[in-house]
């Protein structure tokens, strides 16, 4: 269990009590400060607290350990989160001293010696990188050479991390226990420090990188025909962004002057991309297409706005390249037992699979949900959920039954993506795992014979799927944080949305910027009951609210601690049947929402393969 909390603290009795930020399975919401373990602590601030005993009732009391400030302040919020899952910003003093030798930038020796020991010239290539703007690590570069008719030559760069992060030393132990970096929504708790992070492993443009490349010729349909993996010296001739790439292949006019080889380079780089997609789908990956939650914030961190950032194809050519160089590189170790941690994504549970079958089933998309279904069948009921009112909230339920991929010391495939071989090599400024994928491959091109145990794999993988699942709640929870900051003054505001799930006490709504909030079924006229076999929730008059649903909603009440949102629902204006959408022209009014509680916003925001 779990033995420090964040919260807020009020006065009660003698002594306090901390209304906890999140609900604890085994504490509760609350826990009660005796006057003596205050320590001073002032209320109506956020707090953090620890667990001394369970009174004789089995109720947690606590003691003041830190007090964080007014909750209300943008920096305070955001450090309540980093205390509730232990993360921090700054690295300890010997991690920073073993990285003060390190040069900002490579020297001509650098470059000299790396080349005497073995590492390829390839600074002549057009190199580039396709980023977010506000991206400051940037882990992989590509470049791309038609070699005829039937082979196009894929480069991946991947940032030589391994080279400036030697096993053993205080700087390996610290990304170790981190695991991966995190990316709140207002800053990056990076897993290396930033000398490397965001200088010398990040491939910035105009300088010279020591890299390890995947080359690649792939024909056609998508096929890896040869490769050869090598230690490399690179430079990236041009940082574009994704927006850039899609409005170039669009046909906008161009926003920066750019080489004359650079819009040739972008549209073979599609090409190759889509057949690369082609082939993928067709073995049957599932291709879940949820927009990702982008905030924007003034400079003190106040939430100015809220939309769906869509992925769009610009997007889809970076990561098609990242997981065929993740397969090859997964292969490729499997094939030379070659030691390693693979991304694993299980089968799905039959169970799971089974309920939301009888789920999509009312909705009238048949599928048979047995032990053994094959991806490819999954995917074709995504196909058939395209263009459907009830398409975002049945993909997020078909992708909540399969089960969650991590990471192994050996390679079990992975479901999703319909892929026999597969780990990741592509982010090692970010991803401990990757680093560990590189150590492996330097000492086989170095036909060096020390490797680490299996056991050890095993224990670090373990570690590491631990630390990325603490970095998704702690993410969501961030944006969640500022959901709740920016709809704290729309109060009595109302806004478009559709329903997105249900509880047994109220349903959920999903507004058009992906902001999710609660509307409580006693506030509604009539009493309300969910059917779980159907997917709705109906009166005793038969008026029925569905998923998918088409609603207008207004904000009622915020609660910016427990980061949850209350709507009244205005209107309901369409509904889905079991047989698939229907127009049913309602009106629901709104009821007195005094007594409204709170409801969580949740969401995905980061695509993980």
């Amino acid at each position: 269990m779990n033995n420090q909390y964040v919260g807020l603290l009020t006065k009660a009795n003698k002594g306090g009590i901390v209304e906890l930020d999140k609900t604890d399975k085994e504490l509760g919401r609350t826990m009660f400060v005796p006057e003596k373990h205050l320590h001073g602590a002032p209320f109506g601030m956020k707090v953090v607290v620890k667990v001394v005993r369970l009174n004789s009732d089995g109720q947690p009391e606590g003691e003041i350990i830190e007090v964080l400030g007014d909750p209300a302040r943008p920096d305070v919020a955001i450090a309540g989160i980093m205390r509730q899952y232990g993360l921090v910003e700054a690295f300890p003093d010997r991690v920073l001293k073993e990285v003060e030798w390190l040069p900002s930038e490579l020297s001509e020796e650098d470059i000299e010696k790396a080349l005497q020991d073995g590492y390829i010239d390839l600074r002549e290539l057009n190199t580039i990188t396709i980023d977010g703007e506000d991206a400051k690590d940037l882990d992989d570069a590509i470049d791309i050479e038609i070699l005829n008719d039937k082979l196009t030559r894929l480069y991946v760069h991947i940032a030589d991390v391994s080279h400036y992060v030697r096993s053993g030393t205080a700087l390996d132990e610290e990304a170790k226990r981190r695991g991966n970096s995190v990316y709140l929504v207002d800053r990056v708790l990076p897993m290396l420090p930033p000398k490397l992070s965001n200088g010398l492993c990040s491939i910035n443009p105009g300088v010279v990188r020591l890299a390890m490349t995947c080359e690649m010729d792939i024909d056609q349909d998508g096929h890896v025909h040869a490769y050869k993996i090598y230690n490399s010296l690179i430079e990236n001739k041009v940082r574009a962004s994704y927006r850039e790439v899609k409005s170039l292949l669009d046909g906008e006019p161009a926003e920066y002057e750019r080489p004359s080889w650079f819009l040739p380079t972008l549209e073979s780089m599609r090409t190759l991309a889509l057949q690369l997609e082609a082939k993928r789908v067709n073995r049957g990956t599932l291709e879940f297409n949820f927009p990702e939650t982008k905030v924007d914030l003034d400079e003190e961190g106040h939430p100015i706005d809220i939309y769906a950032y869509p992925v769009t194809y610009a997007n889809s050519i970076i990561e098609e390249f990242m997981i065929v160089a993740n397969e090859t590189i997964a292969e490729h170790l499997v094939k030379n037992k070659l030691p390693g941690i693979y991304r694993v994504h299980e089968d799905p549970d039959p169970e799971r699979l089974q309920m939301f079958s009888q789920l999509a089933s009312r909705l009238g998309l048949s599928i048979r949900a047995r032990e053994g279904i094959s991806p490819k069948a999954l995917g074709d009921v995504l196909k058939r959920l395209k263009g459907k009112p009830f398409e975002l909230t049945l993909s997020q339920m078909l992708l909540r039954s399969l089960a969650k991929a991590d990471y192994r010391e050996s390679n079990q495939g992975h479901f999703g993506l319909a892929s026999r071989f597969y780990l990741h090599f592509t982010a090692p400024i970010r991803r401990y795992a990757d680093i560990v994928v590189h150590r492996s491959l330097k000492t086989w091109l170095s036909k060096s014979k020390a490797r680490p145990s299996k056991q050890m794999l095993a224990d670090i993988a373990h570690h590491i799927s631990e630390t990325e699942r603490t970095a998704v709640s702690a993410e969501r929870d961030s944006v969640d944080q500022k959901a709740a900051e920016y709809f704290q003054d729309k109060i009595g505001e109302a806004f478009d949305g559709v329903v997105s799930g249900f509880s047994k006490s109220a349903f959920f709504v999903q507004l058009e910027n992906t902001v999710e909030g609660a509307v409580f079924y006693r506030t509604l006229d009539g009493y309300y009951e969910y059917d779980e076999t159907r997917l709705a929730a109906e009166n005793r008059s038969g008026d029925s609210i569905h998923i998918g649903d088409k609603v207008r909603v207004k904000v009622v009440s915020v609660d910016i601690n427990r980061r949850f949102i209350d709507f009244a629902l205005v209107d309901h204006d369409e509904a889905v049947s079991s047989d698939g959408p229907k127009k049913v022209k309602k009106k629901t009014k709104e009821k007195a929402a005094k007594r409204l509680k709170k409801s969580h916003i949740s969401r995905d925001r980061r695509r993980r393969r």
